[in-house]
C-alpha cells in the first residue's frame, strides 16, 4: 500500500514537472511568435498599413492632449471654486457677529435633522 501511495505521489510530481516544462516552452514559443509578428508588421509599408498607423497615432495624440487639457481645466476649476468659497466664508465671518454664526449653524442643523426625520418616516 505504501508503495502505491509513493508511486502516485511520484507520478504527480513527474506530471507537475512535465507540465511546468511544457508551460515554459509554450511561453517561449508564444513570445517568439509575437516578436516575429511585430517585426513583420513593422516591415509592412503598404498604403493601408501606413494609414492605419497614422490613424492610431493621431488617436493616441488626441487622447494625450485631451487628458492633459482636462486635467488642467479640472485643477483650474477646482482652485477657483475653493478660492470663491474661501472668499464667501471670509465675507460671512466679517459681516456676521460670532454669536450669530453659531445660532445660524444651529438652525441649519435643526432643519437638516427635521428633513432627515421626515424622509425616514416616508421611507
Amino acid at each position: 500500500m505504501e508503495k502505491q501511495i509513493m508511486d502516485i505521489l511520484n507520478a504527480g510530481i513527474g506530471l507537475f514537472q512535465s507540465g511546468k516544462e511544457g508551460l515554459g516552452k509554450a511561453k517561449t514559443e508564444l513570445e517568439t511568435t509575437y516578436n516575429e509578428l511585430v517585426s513583420k508588421g513593422a516591415l509592412d509599408n503598404t498604403e493601408d498599413s501606413v494609414k492605419i498607423r497614422q490613424s492610431v497615432d493621431k488617436i493616441l495624440t488626441d487622447i494625450k492632449e485631451f487628458s492633459s487639457v482636462a486635467g488642467k481645466n479640472y485643477d483650474e476649476t477646482r482652485s477657483k471654486i475653493v478660492e470663491n468659497y474661501n472668499k464667501i466664508a471670509e465675507e460671512i465671518k466679517a459681516k456676521m457677529p460670532e454669536g450669530k454664526i453659531e445660532s445660524v449653524k444651529a438652525k441649519i442643523n435643526e432643519v437638516a435633522e427635521s428633513i432627515k426625520k421626515t424622509g425616514a418616516a416616508k421611507a
